[in-house]
Protein backbone atom coordinates (compact mmCIF):
# COMPACT_ATOMS: atom_id res chain seq x y z
CA UNK A 1 0.00 0.00 0.00
CA UNK A 2 1.03 3.84 -0.78
CA UNK A 3 0.26 6.81 0.60
CA UNK A 4 0.23 10.71 -1.13
CA UNK A 5 0.78 13.80 0.49
CA UNK A 6 0.16 17.10 -1.09
CA UNK A 7 1.55 20.24 0.36
CA UNK A 8 -0.01 23.48 -0.97
CA UNK A 9 3.09 26.01 -0.76
CA UNK A 10 2.82 29.75 0.87
CA UNK A 11 5.01 31.99 2.92
CA UNK A 12 3.44 32.10 6.63
CA UNK A 13 2.33 28.31 6.40
CA UNK A 14 1.82 25.16 4.30
CA UNK A 15 -1.07 23.41 3.71
CA UNK A 16 -0.53 19.48 4.23
CA UNK A 17 -2.94 16.17 3.14
CA UNK A 18 -2.74 13.01 3.32
CA UNK A 19 -4.33 10.44 1.34
CA UNK A 20 -4.40 6.41 1.00
CA UNK A 21 -4.31 4.60 -2.20
CA UNK A 22 -8.19 5.07 -2.72
CA UNK A 23 -7.69 9.10 -2.37
CA UNK A 24 -9.70 8.55 1.17
CA UNK A 25 -7.99 11.67 3.34
CA UNK A 26 -5.86 10.13 6.14
CA UNK A 27 -5.18 13.95 7.26
CA UNK A 28 -5.58 17.70 6.29
CA UNK A 29 -3.95 20.72 8.23
CA UNK A 30 -2.28 23.98 8.31
CA UNK A 31 1.98 23.38 8.88
CA UNK A 32 3.52 26.68 10.16
CA UNK A 33 6.82 27.56 8.26
CA UNK A 34 9.07 27.23 10.37
CA UNK A 35 11.67 24.41 12.07
CA UNK A 36 8.86 23.26 14.83
CA UNK A 37 6.09 22.76 13.16
CA UNK A 38 7.66 20.84 10.12
CA UNK A 39 9.56 18.77 12.41
CA UNK A 40 6.48 17.73 13.40
CA UNK A 41 4.99 17.28 9.85
CA UNK A 42 7.79 14.92 8.70
CA UNK A 43 7.43 12.89 12.04
CA UNK A 44 4.01 12.93 10.94
CA UNK A 45 4.72 11.58 7.60
CA UNK A 46 7.26 9.36 8.75
CA UNK A 47 4.39 7.20 11.09
CA UNK A 48 2.12 7.33 8.32
CA UNK A 49 4.96 5.79 6.50
CA UNK A 50 5.23 2.88 9.19
CA UNK A 51 2.16 2.23 9.17
CA UNK A 52 0.73 2.28 5.81
CA UNK A 53 3.93 1.84 3.48
CA UNK A 54 5.99 4.80 1.16
CA UNK A 55 4.59 7.80 1.21
CA UNK A 56 5.71 10.00 -1.51
CA UNK A 57 4.81 13.96 -1.29
CA UNK A 58 4.54 16.14 -3.78
CA UNK A 59 5.40 19.92 -3.93
CA UNK A 60 3.97 23.05 -6.07
CA UNK A 61 7.02 25.27 -6.04
CA UNK A 62 10.75 24.33 -5.79
CA UNK A 63 13.31 26.71 -4.06
CA UNK A 64 12.20 29.51 -2.23
CA UNK A 65 9.30 29.71 0.56
CA UNK A 66 9.36 25.89 -0.47
CA UNK A 67 13.16 25.65 0.40
CA UNK A 68 13.61 25.12 3.73
CA UNK A 69 10.66 22.57 4.13
CA UNK A 70 11.74 20.39 1.08
CA UNK A 71 15.15 20.13 2.80
CA UNK A 72 13.39 18.84 5.88
CA UNK A 73 11.45 16.18 4.37
CA UNK A 74 14.37 15.21 2.39
CA UNK A 75 16.56 14.85 4.80
CA UNK A 76 13.79 12.96 6.63
CA UNK A 77 14.15 9.88 3.61
CA UNK A 78 10.66 11.03 2.34
CA UNK A 79 10.50 10.81 -1.52
CA UNK A 80 9.47 14.22 -2.79
CA UNK A 81 7.97 14.87 -6.58
CA UNK A 82 7.49 17.83 -7.80
CA UNK A 83 3.61 19.18 -9.30
CA UNK A 84 3.74 22.77 -10.61
CA UNK A 85 1.19 25.17 -9.75
CA UNK A 86 -0.39 25.40 -13.02
CA UNK A 87 -1.00 21.95 -13.60
CA UNK A 88 -2.76 22.36 -9.90
CA UNK A 89 -4.41 24.51 -10.83
CA UNK A 90 -5.63 23.09 -13.99
CA UNK A 91 -6.57 19.91 -11.99
CA UNK A 92 -8.13 21.55 -9.61
CA UNK A 93 -11.00 23.27 -11.79
CA UNK A 94 -11.76 19.81 -13.18
CA UNK A 95 -13.33 19.29 -9.57
CA UNK A 96 -16.37 20.01 -8.22
CA UNK A 97 -16.17 23.19 -6.77
CA UNK A 98 -12.39 23.96 -8.34
CA UNK A 99 -12.89 27.26 -9.24
CA UNK A 100 -13.04 28.43 -5.81
CA UNK A 101 -9.07 28.10 -4.66
CA UNK A 102 -8.39 27.42 -1.24
CA UNK A 103 -5.25 25.98 0.51
CA UNK A 104 -7.04 22.56 1.78
CA UNK A 105 -8.57 22.23 -1.80
CA UNK A 106 -4.85 22.62 -3.66
CA UNK A 107 -3.20 20.39 -1.09
CA UNK A 108 -5.28 17.82 -1.95
CA UNK A 109 -5.28 18.21 -5.35
CA UNK A 110 -1.81 17.88 -5.05
CA UNK A 111 -1.79 14.53 -3.46
CA UNK A 112 -4.64 12.94 -6.18
CA UNK A 113 -1.95 13.71 -8.25
CA UNK A 114 1.07 12.46 -6.80
CA UNK A 115 -1.70 9.14 -6.92
CA UNK A 116 -2.98 9.58 -10.41
CA UNK A 117 0.80 9.96 -12.31
CA UNK A 118 3.73 8.27 -12.69
CA UNK A 119 5.79 10.82 -14.63
CA UNK A 120 6.45 13.51 -11.67
CA UNK A 121 9.65 14.97 -11.44
CA UNK A 122 11.47 12.96 -8.37
CA UNK A 123 12.89 16.08 -6.16
CA UNK A 124 16.71 15.68 -4.94
CA UNK A 125 18.38 17.95 -2.34
CA UNK A 126 20.79 19.56 -4.34
CA UNK A 127 24.63 19.62 -3.07
CA UNK A 128 26.42 23.09 -2.44
CA UNK A 129 27.91 24.12 -5.09
CA UNK A 130 24.48 23.53 -7.16
CA UNK A 131 22.16 25.67 -4.69
CA UNK A 132 25.55 28.62 -5.26
CA UNK A 133 25.54 28.11 -8.90
CA UNK A 134 22.08 28.77 -8.91
CA UNK A 135 21.69 31.51 -6.37
CA UNK A 136 24.36 33.14 -8.47
CA UNK A 137 22.73 33.09 -12.07
CA UNK A 138 19.32 34.62 -10.16
CA UNK A 139 21.28 37.14 -8.76
CA UNK A 140 22.81 38.04 -11.73
CA UNK A 141 19.50 37.99 -13.81
CA UNK A 142 18.28 40.18 -11.76
CA UNK A 143 21.04 42.87 -11.90
CA UNK A 144 20.80 42.13 -15.52
CA UNK A 145 17.05 43.13 -15.50
CA UNK A 146 17.38 46.06 -13.36
CA UNK A 147 20.31 47.47 -15.87
CA UNK A 148 18.19 46.74 -18.97
CA UNK A 149 15.50 49.07 -16.69
CA UNK A 150 17.29 51.71 -16.25
CA UNK A 151 19.14 52.16 -19.23
CA UNK A 152 15.32 52.17 -21.49
CA UNK A 153 14.48 54.60 -18.46
CA UNK A 154 17.35 56.86 -19.61
CA UNK A 155 17.04 56.36 -23.30
CA UNK A 156 13.33 57.62 -23.29
CA UNK A 157 13.81 60.31 -20.84
CA UNK A 158 16.82 61.28 -23.71
CA UNK A 159 14.25 61.48 -26.08
CA UNK A 160 11.77 63.40 -24.81
CA UNK A 161 14.36 65.76 -24.57
CA UNK A 162 16.98 65.96 -26.16
CA UNK A 163 16.90 62.91 -29.15
CA UNK A 164 19.70 63.82 -30.57
CA UNK A 165 21.98 63.16 -27.75
CA UNK A 166 20.36 59.61 -27.53
CA UNK A 167 21.43 59.03 -30.69
CA UNK A 168 24.90 59.39 -30.15
CA UNK A 169 25.27 57.94 -26.79
CA UNK A 170 25.77 54.88 -25.50
CA UNK A 171 23.97 54.53 -21.77
CA UNK A 172 25.40 50.81 -21.78
CA UNK A 173 28.60 52.05 -21.90
CA UNK A 174 31.26 53.75 -19.36
CA UNK A 175 32.05 56.55 -21.54
CA UNK A 176 28.51 57.25 -22.00
CA UNK A 177 27.56 57.14 -18.82
CA UNK A 178 30.47 59.59 -17.53
CA UNK A 179 29.33 62.28 -19.62
CA UNK A 180 25.17 61.84 -18.89
CA UNK A 181 26.60 61.69 -15.60
CA UNK A 182 27.87 65.64 -16.21
CA UNK A 183 26.58 67.17 -18.96
CA UNK A 184 23.29 66.45 -20.27
CA UNK A 185 20.41 68.99 -21.87
CA UNK A 186 21.80 70.60 -24.89
CA UNK A 187 22.51 74.13 -23.41
CA UNK A 188 24.98 73.24 -21.04
CA UNK A 189 26.62 70.98 -23.60
CA UNK A 190 27.25 73.49 -25.94
CA UNK A 191 28.12 75.98 -23.01
CA UNK A 192 30.96 73.64 -22.09
CA UNK A 193 32.28 72.83 -25.66
CA UNK A 194 34.04 69.99 -27.25
CA UNK A 195 37.14 70.72 -25.28
CA UNK A 196 35.87 70.76 -22.11
CA UNK A 197 33.66 67.51 -22.24
CA UNK A 198 36.51 65.55 -23.71
CA UNK A 199 39.32 67.00 -20.67
CA UNK A 200 36.35 66.17 -18.39
CA UNK A 201 35.71 62.38 -19.80
CA UNK A 202 39.61 61.72 -19.51
CA UNK A 203 39.75 62.69 -16.16
CA UNK A 204 36.99 60.11 -15.41
CA UNK A 205 38.14 56.97 -16.10
CA UNK A 206 37.48 57.52 -20.40
CA UNK A 207 41.20 56.22 -20.93
CA UNK A 208 41.05 56.84 -24.86
CA UNK A 209 42.12 60.09 -26.09
CA UNK A 210 40.08 59.05 -29.23
CA UNK A 211 36.91 58.48 -27.69
CA UNK A 212 36.84 61.14 -25.18
CA UNK A 213 37.46 63.65 -28.12
CA UNK A 214 34.70 61.98 -30.64
CA UNK A 215 32.29 61.72 -27.92
CA UNK A 216 32.70 65.17 -26.87
CA UNK A 217 32.21 66.26 -30.88
CA UNK A 218 29.34 64.16 -31.28
CA UNK A 219 27.88 65.53 -28.47
CA UNK A 220 28.02 68.98 -28.82
CA UNK A 221 27.25 68.99 -32.58
CA UNK A 222 23.73 67.33 -31.31
CA UNK A 223 23.57 70.26 -28.92
CA UNK A 224 23.77 72.55 -31.24
CA UNK A 225 21.51 71.28 -33.68
CA UNK A 226 18.70 71.57 -31.32
CA UNK A 227 18.30 75.22 -29.83
CA UNK A 228 14.88 74.61 -28.47
CA UNK A 229 15.24 73.94 -24.45
CA UNK A 230 11.46 72.04 -23.47
CA UNK A 231 10.25 72.58 -20.46
CA UNK A 232 11.11 70.49 -17.44
CA UNK A 233 14.55 69.09 -19.07
CA UNK A 234 16.81 70.03 -16.09
CA UNK A 235 13.69 68.77 -13.64
CA UNK A 236 13.77 65.81 -15.76
CA UNK A 237 17.59 64.88 -16.58
CA UNK A 238 19.68 66.88 -13.61
CA UNK A 239 22.98 67.04 -14.41
CA UNK A 240 26.06 67.02 -11.92
CA UNK A 241 26.51 63.36 -11.00
CA UNK A 242 22.17 62.71 -10.97
CA UNK A 243 23.22 59.37 -12.91
CA UNK A 244 26.24 57.82 -10.66
CA UNK A 245 28.79 55.43 -12.86
CA UNK A 246 30.00 54.17 -10.10
CA UNK A 247 26.94 52.50 -9.20
CA UNK A 248 25.96 51.17 -12.87
CA UNK A 249 27.18 47.70 -14.40
CA UNK A 250 28.73 48.95 -17.74
CA UNK A 251 30.23 47.48 -20.56
CA UNK A 252 34.22 49.47 -21.11
CA UNK A 253 34.95 52.08 -23.78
Amino acid sequence: MTVQAGFDIAKDFHWLAVTDDRGRPLSNHRVDNTPEAITDAVAELLAVQGEYGQVTVGLDILGGIAGLLTAMLLAAGLRCVHLPGLAVNRARRGTRGGENKSDPRDAKTIAEQVMLRDDLRVVDLPDEQTTELRLLVSHRTTLVKEATARTSRLRDLLTGIHPGLERVVDPTSQSGLVLLGHYVTAAEIRRAGPARIAAYLRRHRVSKQTTAQALADAAVAAARAQQVSLPGSVARLPSCGSWPTTSRPARPV
